[in-house]
């Protein structure tokens, strides 16, 4: 979280200010979920260290204020990969790059500069192999049939390939303000290109989804994955819903007893869940005054 002037490090005072708004905020998503143990988020670049797991040195390893560690980490994501249903995972990342217009840095990056971001996802990395790797290293792993898992991936920073991650208008909160920018602003992560890039995400990401970037709301692709930044509820009043199914395949296995040769019809059918995949992609407005 960088101070006022975002030169040096936040204060005690602010830390704990913006960890209070931090589980404002929790608090009150967690009110509208259906289940709010299944809460899951990435912090951003305004957040404190204390959502970086293993970044805060010193005192700042712990909370300032009297909020409950346990209660404000729970559901961050930040370098993690959990199972959110049979067969799917989403793995988050938080902070955000150094974002560059014509070659200028215009834009802080939080907590890590994009040279470190390669070097720190590679635990990340690590993690989806492991978990993303096709049961019993099945041999037949490019077969529609596989049963390896389908990944979602949270970030704040979006992949430095989409252009939900760049700005071209003049105002980088605003949608509807006319003009284009003299040089296009790219806010986003090359290391996270890089990472949707490869094979294994390729085949096994159905979507990527992040924040950070407010004028870049939209939806893109890198590659076969789509790429969503629902924009930003403060500046842009836009929020996402996604609709997620899964295939099923069914295949009909005739019984080859002694009954069923004299005549029975009666056939086993064994219904196998295929990969998921986005269903419904929808991009919600809040009603605001004109003077929003």
């Amino acid at each position: 979280m960088p101070n006022s002037d975002f030169t040096k490090r936040p204060t005690d005072e602010e830390l704990e200010a913006f960890e209070r708004k931090t589980l404002t905020v929790l608090k009150a998503l967690a009110a509208i979920a259906p289940d709010p143990s299944r809460l899951l988020w990435v912090p951003g670049n305004h957040d404190p260290l204390t959502l970086f797991p293993g970044e805060a040195k010193g005192e700042q390893q712990q909370p300032r204020s009297s909020i409950n560690s346990e209660e404000l980490l729970s559901g961050n994501l930040h370098g993690k990969v959990v199972e959110i249903a049979p067969e799917l995972m989403i793995g988050g990342w938080g902070g955000c790059v150094e974002a560059l217009e014509d070659g200028k840095q215009v834009w802080v990056p939080y907590p890590y500069p994009e040279a470190q971001v390669k070097d720190k996802l590679k635990a990340l990395e690590s993690v989806l192999e492991k978990d993303l790797k096709t049961n019993g290293d099945n041999p037949d792993s490019n077969s529609s049939s596989s049963s390896s898992s389908s990944l979602i991936l949270m970030t704040h920073s979006g992949p430095d390939l989409s252009s939900t991650a760049q700005v071209t208008g003049v105002d980088p909160n605003s949608l509807h303000k006319p003009g284009l920018r003299s040089h296009i602003i790219n806010s986003g992560s090359a290391s996270l290109s890089r990472l949707l890039s490869s094979p294994m995400i390729q085949k096994s990401c159905i979507l990527s989804m992040h924040g950070h970037t407010h004028q870049g709301m939209g939806l893109a692709r890198v590659g076969g994955i789509p790429v969503l930044n629902p924009g930003s509820i403060l500046h842009t009043g836009s929020y996402s819903l996604v609709t997620l199914h899964r295939k099923k395949q069914a295949a009909s296995k005739t019984d080859n007893s002694k009954k069923h040769k004299e005549g029975d019809s009666n056939k086993s059918v064994h219904v196998k869940k295929g990969p998921w995949y986005v269903a419904d992609i929808r991009t919600l407005f809040l009603e605001r005054n004109a003077d929003d």
